[in-house]
């Protein structure tokens, strides 16, 4: 019946502890025609970072990561990030800290990965820019597919379908030690199943 798309909405706690109802965000963050999701918010609050998408069929044919900055209760006009996006598909932001420096973690099938998608970071230089993509390496990236990422207290947590699992996208967890990343571990049953498992949520002991 018509081209439906994505959106990202919001929804404030109330006072008995419950959430009031859900409200998509204005036009200026779901942009008609494009497909809007994967938020993360930077520690501090300031800034979202977000993916904007296009399909063509079932295939995603174009992504790339937008951020916009919280001013006075709402989301500002969103930027295209400079140094991540490229003639490929970068999705997926979430903000992070290596060597004592905001990073951006992403998925991406970038040329001179390991796969399909591998996860990457970049440092921040400023709100709009980012310097060129790093690559986690081979004790992440597989032969598969890497994507979601979600960084707190030197973990790393991600799904995989290239790394030993029990079905389709499986949780993982790699640690840094501050110079690399230690080994995947696949979080085993409970958390992962036959199914694809590729969306979680971490509190900050760490615990899913």
């Amino acid at each position: 019946e018509g081209k439906y798309c994505h959106k990202m909405y919001s929804s404030k706690p109330e006072a008995d502890g419950e959430w009031d109802g859900a409200k998509p965000l204005d036009s200026k963050i779901n942009r008609e025609g494009f497909h809007t999701g994967s938020p993360s918010i930077a520690p501090d609050g300031s800034r979202m970072f977000f993916t904007r998408s296009q399909l063509t069929g079932n295939d995603l044919t174009e992504s790339k990561i937008f951020m916009s900055v919280n001013k006075a209760q709402n989301w500002g006009a969103p930027v295209e990030l400079k140094g991540i996006n490229g003639n490929y598909i970068a999705k997926q932001p979430a903000p992070g800290i290596l060597f004592g420096k905001e990073v951006l973690f992403f998925s991406s099938n970038m040329d001179g990965g390991f796969g399909g998608y591998d996860l990457y970071y970049a440092d921040r230089i400023n709100d709009e820019t980012y310097s060129l993509p790093v690559n986690l390496g081979p004790e992440v990236n597989s032969a598969g597919d890497d994507e979601t990422p979600f960084y707190l207290n030197n973990k790393l947590y991600f799904s995989s379908t290239g790394h030993p699992g029990l079905g389709g996208f499986d949780v993982f967890r790699s640690e840094w030690n501050g110079q690399d990343w230690g080994k995947s571990e696949n979080l085993g049953a409970g958390y992962n199943s036959s199914y694809d498992d590729i969306f979680f949520s971490v509190n900050e002991d760490g615990k899913l």
